[in-house]
């Protein structure tokens, strides 16, 4: 089968942090990490760059099958949604979520309203514009995220606020720095958990959960995923922010969560591959943070730990990917 592995190259940010576009590159390390892999199992594979001045080229391209890695056309920003539409122009088969369910999960305010009305549990919050009041039901510590952003970017270990003026000077940053409303969501002490769908509708399967171990240096602070666990290599909270998969769980709050990431999953119409995160609580109630749809699967990322332990090798699971996504075509 011919498979070709589309990405997107960021060379300039619009919005956030100069060192938010570790992210991106790592994106570009995935791409050719999958396409050796479909090489490597037989497939003929090749990669293709897109941006604003490759899609004619992409329109007419001889392949079988579009693996989607891209999280954009080009620099462009929000323009993830814009690649599955463009994809869908091609008439080819490709992996992964369509526009409508990757602008849903992509924006983490919508995904929780969508949540709320069918009855998944979520932690409560509240959305900051310019000149928002803290809303006194909301119960501090509280943790401030951008609306429209993934891969932590915006999250530092000043992102938990206890008190009304940390909240509103990190939401006016936030505000400013990523031109987008941010919200702040009750802090759910305890662990976190992600879980990878695989499958479409009733045919969802959740594979086993991973965990995220936080290492002794969180000892005595709030303990969460910030962009300096999830990308600085060399520091500290990288290196204490250990994934584990089977996580250690007892069994009925594994089938909970499992199903819980299912239901969100089909709510949400991500397609195909899909990672769900969660807090659980010291009461052992889980909460769903928010939903990923096209989540990163390089050969180190947590889906391919859960995948491992369901029994697939990194090649199988991607053939897996691209047998679901053939299904809808």
């Amino acid at each position: 089968m011919k498979i070709t592995v589309v990405y997107n190259q960021v060379t300039s940010l619009e919005h956030g942090d100069p060192q938010d576009i570790l992210a991106d590159e790592d994106t570009v390390k995935t791409a050719k990490e999958i396409a050796a892999t479909l090489v490597s199992a037989g497939h003929q594979a090749d990669l293709f760059e897109i941006n604003e001045k490759t899609i004619p080229e992409l329109l007419k391209k001889d392949t079988d099958f579009f693996f989607n890695n891209a999280y954009g056309i080009g620099s462009a920003d929000k323009s993830e949604g814009d690649v599955a539409d463009v994809l869908k122009r091609t008439g080819k088969p490709y992996s992964g979520s369509d526009s409508r369910a990757i602008i849903l999960t992509d924006n983490k305010i919508a995904t929780k309203k969508v949540l709320e009305s069918q009855n998944l549990p979520t932690p409560a919050y509240q959305v900051f514009t310019e000149g928002t009041r803290w809303d006194q039901k909301m119960r501090f510590p509280l943790i401030i995220k951008p609306s429209n952003e993934h891969c932590s970017l915006g999250i530092t270990e000043k992102s938990v606020v206890d008190n009304p003026v940390d909240l509103y000077e990190r939401a006016e940053q936030l505000q400013q720095k990523y031109a987008e409303p941010v919200f702040a969501e009750e802090y759910i002490a305890g662990r976190e958990a992600n879980v990878t769908v695989l499958g479409n509708g009733a045919q969802a399967v959740a594979l086993p959960i991973s965990e995220i171990v936080f290492g002794p240096s969180f000892a005595g602070k709030y303990k969460i995923v910030d962009f300096a666990a999830k990308w600085e290599e060399n520091s500290v909270a990288y290196k204490e922010t250990v994934g584990v998969s089977p996580a250690d769980l007892p069994g009925d709050l594994e089938t909970q969560i499992r199903e819980l990431a299912v239901r969100a999953v089909q709510v949400t119409g991500c397609y195909d591959y899909t990672r769900v995160d969660f807090r659980i609580s010291e009461e052992w109630r889980p909460y769903i943070l928010e939903v990923n749809a096209n989540p990163a699967i390089g050969p180190n990322d947590g889906a391919i730990r859960s995948a491992r332990v369901a029994g697939y090798t990194y090649p199988q699971f991607l053939q897996k990917v691209i047998d679901v996504a053939l299904t809808r075509f």
